[in-house]
């Protein structure tokens, strides 16, 4: 696993995919200027706005059957968690992340102009009060994505964490780039 860059990485990850640090963001009350300023709006759009490709079904079905059953992640116990729901809007913001990694050659939770899931959420109008995401690259299924998820203790406690109630992700490709896919999965909570 690698959670930064200190050196020059060859073109494709030698011993396996990669994984970004996890970051989670839980407001409760009023810490996020942004988020106070903005009225609760229905966070679920219309059925049909967007749809899930198989890859993303398949990501959806692998962890709600991750958080149906007790786990630990690293050291901390979790007890089995609700499923998520599919929101579009923490798909779109998964979406322009992987695609900004993939299109620029970088693999962080922030990006090069120092964004980050709080502005790429807030840039979807989903108003929160839990965030959380995971990234990864050079993996080419969901299955081993999601496995080594589960297998990194941080990772492992997003998905676990049952202030989640929503996810959305997207996978993008450049065979330019570094690490020729990038994955991103946001979870959230809205207000």
């Amino acid at each position: 696993m690698r959670s930064s860059v200190d050196k020059v990485l060859p073109k494709r990850p030698a011993a396996g995919a990669l994984y970004g640090l996890t970051v989670i963001i839980l407001l409760m009350g009023s810490f996020s200027l942004w988020a106070n300023d903005q009225t609760q709006g229905d966070n679920a759009p219309p059925q049909g706005e967007c749809e899930l490709n198989d890859q993303q079904q398949e990501m959806l079905s692998q962890i709600n059957e991750a958080r149906s059953q007790a786990r630990p992640c690293g050291d901390q116990q979790f007890e089995a968690a609700e499923p998520l729901a599919w929101s579009c809007k923490l798909e779109a913001a998964a979406k322009s992340h992987s695609q900004d990694m993939a299109e620029n050659d970088y693999f962080s939770h922030t990006d090069p102009e120092g964004a980050g899931i709080e502005q790429r959420v807030g840039n979807q109008d989903y108003v929160w009060q839990a965030v959380g995401e995971n990234i990864a690259a050079g993996h080419t299924s969901v299955s081993a994505l999601v496995e080594g998820w589960l297998d990194s203790p941080g990772h492992c406690r997003n998905i676990m964490n049952d202030a989640f109630t929503e996810m959305g992700m997207a996978k993008a490709e450049d065979s330019e780039s570094r690490y020729s896919t990038y994955w991103t999965q946001t979870l959230g909570n809205p207000r």
